[in-house]
């Protein structure tokens, strides 16, 4: 009787987690296609299925990895992925190169929004690059109240010359 307890006490001790991974993928699963598309080049495509992510236009071919969940608090959650390639340099030295985009998913009046932020030098520290709308949801230009907030910062004085 006493093993019974120990492993229905594990086993309930995993359903919260099970149950949160499950949550994040209800909430990412489907398509995603950025909102500002850069003139010349094909949208950003993130289709999200179970714990998968498929990533079509950030590389030079379309990649298939696994995401992970980060800083999740209050509604809000960060997920990451790592890609590794080769690049041809100009002295025709091959080189590998390793990308790992960010994504905060959050919510605006109701919709859900992935916004990939990086980290700028310039002083402003956190900014979004690109925004993502779900394929139902998408809106051509769509920018967010943060990214306004983030991106729209002025450059600190001492950083400007």
């Amino acid at each position: 009787m006493r093993l019974f307890s120990i492993l229905a006490a594990a086993m309930f001790s995993v359903l919260p987690a099970v149950a949160m991974a499950d949550d994040i993928s209800d909430k990412l699963d489907g398509t995603w296609i950025e909102t500002v598309q850069i003139e010349n080049y094909p949208r950003i495509v993130l289709h999200f299925n179970g714990r998968n992510l498929r990533v079509e236009n950030m590389f030079d071919k379309e990649v298939t990895v696994e995401y992970a969940v980060t800083d999740k608090k209050a509604g809000e959650f960060t997920i990451s992925f790592e890609y590794r390639y080769k690049v041809r340099r100009g002295n025709g030295q091959i080189v590998e190169r390793r990308a790992a985009p960010g994504f905060l998913f959050h919510m605006e009046n109701g919709r859900p929004i992935l916004s990939e932020t990086v980290i700028e030098l310039d002083g402003r520290g956190l900014i979004i690059m690109d925004e993502f709308l779900r394929e139902k949801d998408f809106i051509d230009g769509f920018k967010s109240e943060l990214k306004h907030r983030l991106n729209d910062r002025p450059i600190p004085s001492m950083m400007k010359e």
